[in-house]
C-alpha cells in the first residue's frame, strides 16, 4: 500500500507540473487529492498498528469491545456518569475487575475488596505510582504534594515530610487542644442553630471540618472577623465552596487526560471549573503564607512552631537550609485541606441521616454516649476507646457510603518486569 500511495502522489505531481498554467483550480485540486491520500494512508496504518496490538496475547482483564485507535471513548461520553457505567459494565459481565480502553490507555477498575488488597498492599510496589492529569497538576502546582505526584524523588521527598513531622503521633498529640477548641464552637454553633428550629447537618459538618483544619494549619479558623454565634462568614462560605469543587473535578473523567492535544480546546469545561477553585483557594492562603515565611525570615527562625504551616516553614534539610520551597509549601497547604474536610464532613451527614432512617440505632448510640459520657461534660477524644458502636456507626458510615466512587487512581509502574 505504501508503494501504490507513493506512486500515485508521483504521478499525479508530474500531471500537476505539466498542467499548472491550464486551469486556476489545479492547485486547490491536487492539495486536496494529496490530503485525502495522506490521511488514507495514515489511517490505513493506524489501523494495521491497532489490529496488530490486538492479536497479540495480553494477560488483561475482561471488558467491552473496544473501537480502534480511539478505544471505549464513545460508549464512555455517552454513558454519565462514567462511574456508574464502569460499575454496569462490571456486573454485567459477571466480573469483579474489568478493562476499558481509552485511546492507548487501559483503565482497569476493581470492585472486589480481595482484589483491590492484591493491588493496593500485595503489589503496592508495582502500582505505587499516580497518573498524570490536568486538574492534579493544576491543585499540586505541577506535582509538589505528597498524593499527586508520580512515583519520583519529589513524591519520596513529601511522602517522608508528610509521615515524619506532619502526620506522625506526635504532631497528633500536638495538635489536641486546638482539635478540642473547634469541638466546643461546634457544639455552640449548633445550638444557636438549634434556636432557629433546625440545623443543616451539611453544613454544620463541612465547616467544622473546615475550621479543624484551618485552625491546624493556620492558628486560625476565621479568614475574618469573627461571628458571635460560631457560624461561617462569607469568606469561609466561599473557601469551602472552593475546596469542594476541586474535589468535584479533581479525578472525574477528563477527555483531556487521555488525549493531552485536547487540553487547550477544554470540551468538557473542566480546565475552567478547576482553574476557578484553584484561584479562590489560593486567594486565601496564599496570603497568609507569604505573611508566615517573611515573619520566620525576619526572625531568622528563632520561634517556636504554633501550627503545622510554621513546621513547614521551619523544616532544614542535612545541610541547615530550608527544605521545604514556598511553593511546596502552598501546594502542600492546599492539599491537607482537601484531604480533610470531606471523608469527616460526608461520614457524620450519612451516619446520621442512616440513624435517624433507623431509630433503634440512634437511642442505641445515645445510651452509649450517656453510659460512657454522661450529660455533664463533652465527649472527649480520650472517651473513643470504650465508644464502640458509636465508632461502628461511624465505620458503616464510610463503607455504605464512601466520598467518591473509586479511589485515587494508581497507574503500573512496572510492565513485564520491567520498570517504566
Amino acid at each position: 500500500m505504501g508503494i501504490v500511495v507513493i506512486s500515485m502522489a508521483s504521478l499525479l505531481f508530474s500531471s500537476y507540473t505539466s498542467t499548472a498554467a491550464s486551469s486556476p483550480y489545479t492547485t486547490a485540486t491536487f492539495s486536496v487529492v494529496l490530503f485525502l491520500i495522506l490521511s488514507f494512508y495514515l489511517l490505513n496504518t493506524l489501523l494495521k498498528i491497532s489490529l496488530k496490538s490486538q492479536k497479540r496475547p495480553r494477560r488483561l482483564p475482561p471488558g467491552p469491545a473496544p473501537w480502534p485507535i480511539i478505544g471505549n471513548l464513545p460508549k464512555m461520553l455517552m454513558s454519565r456518569p462514567t462511574f456508574r457505567w464502569l460499575h454496569a459494565v462490571l456486573e454485567e459481565m459477571g466480573t469483579n475487575i474489568g478493562c476499558v480502553r481509552i485511546g492507548s490507555v487501559h483503565l482497569i477498575p476493581v470492585t472486589c475488596p480481595k482484589i483491590g488488597l492484591e493491588f493496593l498492599k500485595e503489589q503496592d510496589a508495582t502500582f505505587a505510582s499516580r497518573p498524570k492529569t490536568m486538574a492534579s497538576s493544576i491543585f499540586s502546582r505541577n506535582y509538589l504534594t505528597v498524593v499527586f505526584p508520580p512515583n519520583g524523588e519529589q513524591w519520596r521527598k513529601m511522602r517522608k515530610v508528610m509521615k515524619s513531622e506532619i502526620l506522625s503521633p506526635t504532631r497528633h498529640k500536638w495538635m489536641h487542644d486546638k482539635r478540642t477548641e473547634e469541638a466546643d464552637n461546634l457544639v455552640k454553633y449548633v445550638y444557636h442553630q438549634s434556636l432557629n428550629g433546625s440545623v443543616d447537618i451539611r453544613s454544620a459538618t463541612r465547616h467544622y471540618a473546615a475550621n479543624v483544619i484551618r485552625k491546624m494549619v493556620f492558628n486560625k479558623r476565621h479568614f475574618g472577623q469573627a461571628t458571635h454565634d460560631g457560624s461561617p462568614t462569607a469568606a469561609e462560605e466561599e473557601h469551602v465552596a472552593a475546596i469542594f469543587l476541586s474535589l468535584k473535578y479533581l479525578y472525574s473523567f477528563c477527555i483531556s487526560d487521555y488525549y493531552p492535544f485536547l487540553e487547550g480546546l477544554d470540551l468538557d469545561g473542566h480546565k475552567k471549573y478547576v482553574k476557578e477553585a484553584y484561584t479562590m483557594t489560593n486567594k486565601y492562603h496564599d496570603p497568609i503564607i507569604d505573611e508566615r515565611i517573611r515573619q520566620w525570615q525576619q526572625d531568622d527562625g528563632h520561634k517556636e512552631p504554633q501550627d503545622l504551616l510554621d513546621v513547614m516553614i521551619s523544616l532544614k534539610d542535612s545541610n541547615g537550609r530550608t527544605l521545604l520551597s514556598s511553593e511546596e509549601i502552598k501546594a502542600q497547604t492546599a492539599e491537607l485541606m482537601l484531604a480533610a474536610m470531606d471523608n469527616p464532613s460526608n461520614a457524620i451527614e450519612w451516619a446520621m441521616g442512616e440513624m435517624i432512617n433507623q431509630p433503634e440505632l440512634l437511642k442505641k448510640a445515645v445510651e452509649e454516649l450517656d453510659r460512657v459520657v454522661g450529660r455533664e461534660r463533652l465527649v472527649q477524644e480520650s472517651d473513643l476507646p470504650q465508644l464502640n458502636f458509636v465508632k461502628a456507626c461511624a465505620r458503616e458510615a464510610f463503607r455504605l457510603h464512601p466520598i467518591a466512587p473509586f479511589t485515587p487512581p494508581h497507574v503500573a509502574i512496572v510492565v513485564r518486569k520491567r520498570v517504566i
